[in-house]
């Protein structure tokens, strides 16, 4: 089901009494658990839960501090140094995930357009990205929205400003 179609409307109620009804096993919430910590890299966190549960993580927890530095990297708004991380770490992986290549050229783009670097982010986008958006609409669409800020003299205060805020780059 998706959003657009009209979902059930229960009551509190019986909202409450079906979660009383859910019955989660033990193995499924720590696997929930370690994920998150995983994901959210507390690693020092995530090894003592292993011992603790006995629940392996869906990574290896040696290459955390790497993921950890890649994600401080992306939220310092330093792209170019986080996508050398990632191929460092991964060769592959951007070559096989091109949307999340694209996620990161655009976020490039991003801190070009913060920095009022203009020049330097047009001749960004016509060599790196604009093949992309030719390949795939969605792309073109998010690719529109981050070239539209060019168009503003405050891209802050654009329709499209949400793209400069720092939550952005979480998303990234």
């Amino acid at each position: 089901m998706n959003y657009n179609e009209k979902q059930e409307e229960i009551s509190v109620d019986e909202w409450r009494e079906r979660l009383e009804n859910v019955h989660i096993q033990r193995s499924d919430m720590n696997k929930l658990i370690m994920n998150y910590l995983v994901t959210e890299g507390f690693k020092e966190a995530a090894e003592k839960f292993q011992m603790e549960s006995g629940i392996d993580p869906s990574v290896d927890l040696g290459n955390l501090d790497e993921r950890i530095k890649i994600r401080d990297a992306i939220q310092r708004g330093k792209i170019q140094q986080a996508i050398s991380m990632v191929n460092n770490l991964h060769p592959e992986l951007l070559d096989n995930d091109r949307y999340l290549f694209f996620h990161l050229q655009q976020q490039h783009m991003i801190e070009m357009i913060r920095e009022r670097n203009t020049e330097d982010a047009l001749k960004f986008a016509q060599e790196q990205l604009s093949e992309r958006g030719e390949e795939n609409q969605e792309i073109l669409s998010e690719l529109e929205r981050t070239l539209a800020l060019l168009a503003f003299e405050e891209p802050e205060q654009s329709p499209f400003g949400d793209l400069l805020h720092t939550s952005h780059r979480q998303k990234v």
